[in-house]
């Protein structure tokens, strides 16, 4: 009975350590970081999605909607992030 215990409690700790934000919270994150760059441009970010690569991966690739002076355009953006810190680039 203390083995099972011992190996629940592991199993709990490993996937406490676990501190890496959901697509959709670094997106947030990342969306945030955008709105500020762009402050004063007249571009409007609409939506922003992210999807992981792979669970080893720490690329992320991304879809995001903007309203800009001239239409709405979507672009492609490349997001590494390594579970702490994270760097984002748009690419058309």
């Amino acid at each position: 009975m203390k083995k099972i215990l011992v190996l629940v409690f592991s199993v709990f700790l490993l996937a406490a350590c676990d501190t890496r934000l959901s697509n959709a919270d670094l997106a947030e994150e990342v969306q945030l970081l955008m709105i500020e760059k762009f402050a004063g441009t007249g571009i409007k970010i609409d939506s922003l999605i992210l999807t992981r690569e792979s669970n080893d991966s720490n690329i992320y690739k991304g879809i995001l909607e903007t309203t800009e002076p001239n239409g709405n355009f979507t672009y492609t953006v490349n997001v590494t992030y390594d579970g702490e810190y994270f760097t984002w680039e748009v690419t058309e």
